[in-house]
């Protein structure tokens, strides 16, 4: 591993900090490591996909289809059927 030297501007307050920190063997270079892993950990966490099937439950949940809504002529998960729906509905319109 190559290790690249990087310099930290501490106010007083923290300066007096890492002075006690050091008295008590505490290594500041170790405490920095983990503090910056500890934050690409959380940062990372945040990009994991999200649960897509339980926001759609909420959203049909908050959202529901009216009672007298005809079904549909078509499934809705057929990717091709939809789009063939979706393509005479514009098709309609655009007339």
């Amino acid at each position: 591993m190559t290790s690249r030297l990087i310099n930290v501007r501490l106010d007083e307050r923290r300066l007096q900090r890492v002075r006690r920190l050091r008295a008590k063997g505490i290594s500041i270079s170790d405490l920095l490591r983990d503090a910056i892993d500890r934050q690409y950990e959380e940062i990372t966490k945040q990009r994991k996909p999200r649960d897509i099937e339980s926001m759609l439950q909420e959203l049909y949940a908050q959202y529901p289809d009216p009672a007298d809504l005809p079904p549909r002529e078509y499934n809705v998960h057929d990717r091709r059927q939809a789009k063939e729906a979706i393509s005479r509905v514009l098709r309609r319109k655009a007339r």
